[in-house]
């Protein structure tokens, strides 16, 4: 089947949203790193004192993450990858300190949304002296109930998961302005139509799935207590995870600072950009934040 075309499927973005993403391509390829068997492909930019590595939630790409690279490739070096199809958390952490050791980076800041975040809360278990600051948006550790549903619902079609999940960023983004839910509604069919196979995209979930089948090879509630050097960021409406999931998160970090939205589901940094690139920014800047009361 011939691919959808670029201009066809942003057909109804603004120009100025279109011209954003086409230069931020045009000036910021991929790079490709053969590790332990493994292609991967991943951005780099900026020239900071400082190393930044950006995880994307499920569904996403290097790129994907564009928005953050251009507001923060001014400040550090900033480093995003695609999820190589490979099914194991550990082979993706690996992976991501061979990037590192390939650009000569001893320690990074991490940023990591949704399925980013749990492949984050993986990587500073394993490489420890390799994390400075940490951030975990969205996430939370799935419960045993929570886990089933998952298995059950990642073996539906590769059809019926796309479906669903064009209905689904429709209804998180709903409460977004009208220019960013146009271009993200264009650019989630990019995703599914032009920048994953089904193999990409069940690849992913099959991380997710790995990640929490093998909790202890991942020392998933193993404690990490690092004052001042953490932050969490979560809502309260995000029905990804239950309230129950983000408080077993929570546990698993003593004293790291928390951030709770009283909204904003799922993607609040999309939704609240603004309070969200505050919060972000504030952290990485003085590592302390003061905390939103409702």
């Amino acid at each position: 089947m011939k691919a959808v075309s670029f201009d066809l499927l942003y057909k109804d973005v603004p120009v100025e949203q279109r011209e954003r993403l086409q230069t931020f391509r045009a000036t910021h390829p991929y790079q490709t790193l053969h590790a332990d068997g493994v292609s991967w492909e991943y951005i780099v930019s900026g020239e900071g004192s400082q190393a930044m590595l950006l995880l994307g939630g499920g569904l996403s790409v290097g790129e994907t993450s564009f928005q953050n690279i251009l507001r923060l490739e001014k400040r550090f070096r900033v480093f995003s990858p695609s999820y190589p199809p490979v099914g194991k958390v550990r082979r993706v952490v690996d992976g991501l300190a061979a990037i590192l050791d390939r650009e000569k980076i001893k320690r990074t800041n991490i940023f990591g949304h949704s399925l980013g975040a749990g492949i984050a809360h993986a990587f500073v278990r394993a490489y420890p002296e390799r994390v400075n600051k940490l951030v975990l948006d969205g996430f939370g550790l799935y419960n045993a109930s929570s886990l089933r549903a998952a298995k059950f619902f990642f073996k539906l079609p590769a059809a019926w998961l796309k479906g669903y999940y064009r209905r689904r960023f429709g209804t998180l983004l709903a409460s977004a302005d009208e220019a960013t839910r146009a271009f993200y509604q264009a650019y989630v069919e990019e995703l599914f139509t032009r920048l994953h196979t089904n193999e990409t995209l069940m690849g992913q979930m099959k991380l997710l799935l790995d990640f929490f089948d093998h909790p202890d090879e991942y020392r998933i509630y193993q404690p990490v207590e690092r004052p001042g050097q953490i932050l969490l960021i979560l809502a309260e409406d995000d029905r990804g995870f239950k309230s129950t999931e983000r408080e077993a998160l929570i546990a698993s970090y003593p004293g790291a600072q928390v951030y709770s939205f009283p909204s904003g589901g799922h993607l609040s940094g999309f939704t609240h950009p603004e309070e969200f690139n505050g919060v972000l920014d504030g952290f990485l800047e003085t590592s302390t934040i003061k905390q939103q009361v409702d």
